[in-house]
């Protein structure tokens, strides 16, 4: 009985030294930003926090509806910038599976894209997003701006954009503005030096979506999440999400899926 349990005692000792062992090479075969724990934190970082209210209760948000565009151009290449925007959105429905349209009509859009000059950005505010003293912050700080508005069930039902293309282009981030804020707009809101490479780290050079933005996207839009979801909600169902997309070879094959139909692709380094 003793020698038949000492055998089993060591033959579970040997099966979990291999396990360690596996599981530690198959570790090591991935990128920090493609490790498990580093996927977790940086999507509860990104998606549950907020850069400019703090004190706001955390919970997901994310649209549940089809996502119409009003582009308002004032300033600049209008036909440029309405190109940018539909390749870039373009990208965004293809990796989430929200529609996003277009319309020439600002009483149909659910989100408006202001392309204006940097004396005008308050004005746009007042209009769009309310007093501009309730983001003064962001306005203080931030070269571009992106507002959205959820209703009590956390679901995103409207948006907008202001880019001041004077200042934007002052400051080389034209391109940067466009590809952050819209994609932000999709309910990844926070920005943090702590994820990387990300075009929501504001001391980073990335420019376009990264294989990380990639699968924090998926994550968002996952079957198994719910707009409200309160982050102890989230934290709890994040691993199980986190292992459907090592499942389906969505974290494998991140860097060569985000180029599909990107913008970098289209514009080229």
């Amino acid at each position: 009985m003793c020698h038949n349990r000492s055998i089993r005692q060591f033959v579970a000792l040997v099966l979990g030294l291999f396990s360690l062992v596996g599981s530690s090479a198959y570790a090591q075969g991935y990128a920090h930003w493609q490790q498990q724990n580093f996927i977790h934190d940086s999507f509860l970082t990104i998606a549950l926090q907020r850069e400019y209210n703090q004190t706001q209760t955390p919970r997901l948000v994310r649209w549940e509806s089809p996502i119409y565009i009003y582009v308002e151009s004032e300033a600049g290449d209008a036909s440029l910038q309405h190109q940018l925007l539909r390749i870039h959105t373009r990208h965004l429905s293809r990796i989430t599976g929200v529609p996003i349209n277009f319309t020439n009509h600002l009483k149909q859009a659910n989100i408006v894209a202001s392309f204006t000059q940097l004396h005008r950005v308050e004005e746009k505010v007042a209009r769009y997003i309310g007093n501009p003293e309730s983001i003064r912050v962001a306005l203080d700080e931030a070269i571009c701006l992106g507002n959205f508005g959820v209703n009590a069930q956390g679901e995103i039902q409207r948006g907008v954009i202001i880019i001041p293309v004077n200042y934007a282009r002052q400051n080389a981030r034209f391109l940067d503005c466009i590809i952050e804020e819209i994609t932000q707009l999709l309910g990844l809101p926070n920005d943090s030096d702590d994820v990387y490479p990300s075009i929501f780290n504001d001391v980073s050079h990335d420019i376009y979506l990264s294989p990380l933005d990639y699968i924090l996207l998926k994550i968002l839009y996952s079957p198994r999440l719910k707009a409200g979801m309160t982050a102890q909600q989230v934290d709890q169902l994040l691993p199980t999400v986190i292992n459907d997309l090592y499942y389906l070879g969505i974290i494998d094959d991140a860097v060569r899926q985000v180029q599909v139909g990107s913008l970098k692709r289209h514009i080229g380094d």
